[in-house]
């Protein structure tokens, strides 16, 4: 199969949901299986206040912590996810995924994250629910069709470069997932017209993935779904099991927060996802 093949069989397009005023997005083939829940939020339906309004999930950036936790919690509730059971990744930017349980309950909201440092988190019963939070770097949510994992993942650029889509099939492996079984889909994040990369960035992709670096008035852009979708392709995943959203963080300011766009005006979304029966 040719790369071209491969990007004519993938699905395109995330659902928009809406629970108690909360919106958020979803993949339609994770929403089929029916023993996943999952969703990537938007900043509507939460309780902050401006410029955080409304439904920010970074305790970094806002004074108000609590507003924060109840984000979760209304977070949570509209995916059909039990709050007491989120594990937050402990995110550097790098590529390491870790297995999540009821040790971890609620670390990175209520609880110190004591995590190692990880930008991805999978669960493996339905006891336990994972998170990960973004303001343009990619979101990635994988899942196995028979129900034995689930998990979410943060990839910004040095993730993306390191590989966090190995990392990811390197973790469902161990546990007995073959790859023609995993299911992925990548959420929103930054599209490539609006996010700018300099030259240090653009070089360490360059030899591999020179398709993903465009170039306009002068300017270098990453397209960094262009390169996890590749990196897929190279994997040899089924195009039938990998949905795009197609979402630009950026150039959506009512529904989406950017880091990229608002520097520390910015909140954060968050990817949920659990196993249910």
């Amino acid at each position: 199969m040719t790369y071209k093949q491969f990007l004519d069989n993938l699905h395109y397009g995330f659902k928009q949901n809406i629970s108690n005023g909360v919106i958020y997005f979803s993949a339609p083939a994770f929403d089929t299986l029916g023993f996943i829940r999952h969703g990537f939020t938007s900043r509507i339906g939460g309780v902050s206040k401006s410029p955080y309004d409304s439904l920010n999930l970074s305790f970094k950036r806002t004074p108000d912590k609590e507003a924060v936790v109840e984000n979760f919690r209304i977070a949570a509730q509209a995916i059909g996810i039990d709050f007491e059971k989120l594990v937050v990744c402990h995110y550097c930017h790098g590529n390491n995924i870790e297995i999540v349980g009821k040790d971890h309950h609620q670390m990175g909201i209520t609880r110190e994250n004591t995590l190692p440092f990880c930008d991805g988190v999978m669960v493996v019963d339905q006891e336990t629910a994972g998170v990960t939070l973004h303001g343009d770097c990619g979101s990635i949510f994988f899942a196995d069709r028979k129900g034995r994992a689930a998990g979410v993942c943060h990839s910004g650029w040095r993730g993306t470069y390191l590989g966090t889509i190995h990392s990811i099939i390197t973790k469902m492996e161990s546990v007995g997932i073959a790859r023609g079984d995993m299911l992925f889909a990548i959420g929103p994040c930054i599209s490539w017209p609006n996010y700018e990369v300099k030259e240090d960035v653009a070089a360490k992709f360059r030899p591999q993935y020179p398709f993903a670096l465009k170039q306009k008035s002068g300017k270098i852009f990453l397209d960094m779904e262009a390169v996890l979708t590749y990196q897929l392709f190279e994997a040899s995943i089924p195009p039938e099991n990998i949905t795009l959203s197609r979402l630009c963080t950026y150039s959506d300011n009512r529904m989406f927060y950017s880091h990229r766009r608002d520097g520390d005006r910015a909140g954060a979304m968050g990817s949920f996802i659990s196993l249910c029966e």
